[in-house]
């Protein structure tokens, strides 16, 4: 299986200076933006996950148990992408329903959540908080690692709501 976010994630990884990097944003803005990994889960904490997990998170896990991405220096902005244990922990507090997992926050605490459509599909929702009913407006029109890829091509920016 090709994944395209994470091959993504290996180049921009080589292209970071002690876990950080000078982003060009909208409108000209540029600032040096930080970058945490964490190191990968074993196979004992992977089985913890929820087993329709989409096995593009589940490889994501299995490199990085979570990491920030394109966090300010203040700490502040930036995507949290969710450890096994905060993914269950976020699973009961943001009352996703079967076959939905929380992936994740955005800068302004949007929600993350990855869809499990079917073995070989998935979709992320985001927003400021999920209904799970508003496919045509929560609901991304990308996968996991597309989304993933994407973000980092964006360069940390919210491309999805260019188009909204």
């Amino acid at each position: 299986m090709h994944q395209a976010g994470m091959e993504t994630l290996l180049h921009l990884q080589a292209r970071l200076i002690n876990g950080q990097l000078e982003v060009q944003k909208e409108e000209g803005y540029v600032e040096v933006e930080s970058f945490t990994f964490h190191s990968g889960a074993s196979p004992e904490e992977l089985a913890r996950l929820p087993k329709d997990t989409p096995k593009e998170i589940v490889h994501f896990l299995s490199v990085h148990n979570g990491a920030r991405l394109y966090f300010t220096p203040d700490g502040g902005g930036g995507f949290e992408l969710f450890s096994i244990d905060a993914i269950l922990t976020y699973l009961p507090i943001w009352e996703c329903p079967p076959g939905f997992i929380p992936i994740g926050a955005g800068p302004d605490g949007e929600w993350l959540v990855c869809e499990s459509i079917s073995e070989g599909d998935n979709r992320i929702w985001t927003g400021e908080f999920l209904t799970y009913e508003d496919p045509d407006f929560e609901r991304l029109p990308f996968s996991f690692d597309k989304w993933l890829d994407y973000l980092i091509v964006a360069q940390g920016t919210m491309y999805w709501d260019w188009f909204r």
